[in-house]
C-alpha cells in the first residue's frame, strides 16, 4: 500500500491559453518534447503516491485526457470527472471526497510549475499536521508564508506579500479527513479571496487550532500558469547553452580570444557559428555583433558569445536587440549568474582581461548553469 494520496485538480479551463490561440488543454500543450503535465510531474517523486487527477468532462470527450494520463501515469490512477464549475481550486479537490476521506496524509499539488530538485514527500517532518514547499519571491500574484528559520509557518495570505516566501503550489495534509474536515469550513464560512475558494488560507484554520504547519523552500521555480510564462520556458529556460550552435563574433580586439573559443568549443562537442570578424585588421564591433543577435532571433542558434576589449562595446549593441539578454561575463562567478539570476542568452567578454584558460571556465560554467526562475523571471518580466 502507497503512503500518501497525491490529489491533481487539472480541471481548469485555461481562458488565458484559449485566448492566446492554444486549442490543447493546458496540460496536454507541448513544451519541446514534453507536455505540461510531464514536466510539471517530474518535479516529484511520485514512488509512494496514488495520483487522482481531477480533470474536466469536456477534454475528456474532445482529447481522451484520461487515457493519456493512464498511459503516462498506469492505470491504477483514478480520474475524477468533473462536470460544473466551482468557485475555485478548494471547492474542486473536495470533489475527490470519495476518495480522499480517510486518515491516508493528503498532498495537492497544482501541476502547472516546474521546479526542483526532486521533491520527496518522505522529507516532510514526521510531527507536521500540514507542509507548504515554497519559493523566493517577491510578485503578488503568488500565495504566500511566513515561518523563520525554524521552519514554522505562522501565516498564510493569498495574493498578498507578507514574507519572501511564495508557495509552490504543493500542498501537504496529515490527513485527508484533516483536509476535508477545514476544506468544509472555508467554504460554510465563505472565506473567498477575490469571489475564489484558495487552498493557502485554510492553513491559518489548522494554526489557528494549534496545529503544526511547516514549510521548506526549493531552489529553482517555473511558472507555466500563463502563456507568457509557458513560451518563456520553451524559449529560454528548456533550451540551455550549448544545445544549439553558439553563435560567435568579434572585432579586431577580440579576434584572437574568438579563435580560441573556437577551439575550446570544438574540444567540447560543441557546434558554432562564427560571424567574423575574420582578420585582426580594425573594423566595427556593431557589424558582427549583430548578426550574431540576427542568429539567434531566428531560433538557429539559442546563445551567442561576442569578444571585444572591453567587452562593453559587445555588450551594449547586443542589449540594444529586443529579446537579447547580454551580460558582460570576465569570471566564472558573473558566468554563472548572467544565466543562473538572468536568464542571458547572449555573453559579452573582455578580452583584455580574459586568457584561454579563464575563457574555458567561463564556457563550461555557463554549460553547467541553469536558470532559477521565481523572482527572477518576475524581475525579467518587467524588461521583456
Amino acid at each position: 500500500m502507497k503512503k500518501y494520496n497525491l490529489l491533481l485538480p487539472i480541471a481548469g479551463k485555461a481562458q488565458r491559453f484559449i485566448d492566446a490561440g492554444y486549442t490543447m488543454p493546458k496540460p496536454l500543450i507541448l513544451a519541446r518534447n514534453k507536455h505540461v503535465i510531464d514536466w510539471a510531474m517530474q518535479s516529484v517523486d511520485l514512488t509512494e503516491c496514488n495520483l487522482i487527477f481531477l480533470v474536466r468532462v469536456d477534454h475528456i470527450y474532445n482529447f481522451s485526457i484520461d487515457k493519456i494520463l493512464k498511459q503516462k501515469f498506469g492505470e491504477d490512477i483514478t480520474i475524477i470527472k468533473i462536470n460544473k464549475v466551482t468557485r475555485g481550486a478548494l471547492e474542486t479537490c473536495t470533489l475527490a471526497r470519495k476518495h480522499i476521506d480517510n486518515d491516508l496524509p493528503l498532498i495537492i499539488y497544482t501541476p502547472d510549475v516546474y521546479f526542483g530538485p526532486v521533491f520527496n514527500p518522505a522529507t516532510i517532518p514526521n510531527d507536521a499536521d500540514g507542509f507548504l514547499l515554497t519559493f523566493t519571491a517577491n510578485s503578488a500574484d503568488h500565495s504566500y508564508s511566513d515561518y523563520g528559520t525554524d521552519g514554522i509557518v505562522t501565516n498564510v495570505v493569498e495574493k498578498e506579500v507578507i514574507s519572501k516566501e511564495a508557495n509552490v503550489g504543493l500542498y501537504y495534509f496529515g490527513s485527508g479527513k484533516m483536509f476535508l474536515q477545514y476544506a468544509n469550513e472555508m467554504i460554510d464560512n465563505n472565506i473567498l479571496v477575490k469571489n475564489e475558494f484558495y487552498i493557502a488560507p485554510m492553513y491559518n484554520l489548522m494554526i489557528r487550532d494549534g496545529l503544526k504547519i511547516t514549510a521548506a523552500n526549493t531552489e529553482k521555480l517555473h511558472v507555466l500558469g500563463t502563456p507568457h510564462q509557458f513560451e518563456f520556458f520553451c524559449k529560454r529556460v528548456i533550451t540551455r547553452f550549448g544545445d544549439k550552435p553558439v553563435a560567435l563574433a568579434s572585432d579586431h580586439s577580440g579576434y584572437a580570444l574568438k579563435e580560441d573559443c573556437k577551439q575550446i568549443l570544438k574540444a567540447l562537442g560543441i557546434q558554432y557559428i562564427d560571424t567574423g570578424t575574420f582578420t585582426d585588421k580594425a573594423c566595427d564591433y556593431p557589424d558582427y555583433v549583430l548578426q550574431v543577435t540576427k542568429l539567434i532571433e531566428s531560433n538557429e542558434c539559442s546563445h551567442g558569445i561576442s569578444f571585444c576589449r572591453s567587452g562593453q562595446g559587445a555588450n551594449i549593441t547586443a542589449n540594444k536587440v529586443k529579446g537579447i539578454i547580454s551580460a558582460l561575463c570576465f569570471d566564472e562567478y558573473t558566468a554563472e549568474y548572467s544565466i543562473k539570476h538572468n536568464c542571458a542568452n547572449h555573453f559579452s567578454i573582455p578580452s583584455k582581461y580574459v586568457d584561454k584558460d579563464n575563457l574555458e571556465a567561463i564556457i563550461k560554467k555557463l554549460l553547467n548553469t541553469s536558470f532559477d526562475g521565481g523572482r527572477h523571471f518576475t524581475r525579467l518580466f518587467k524588461l521583456l
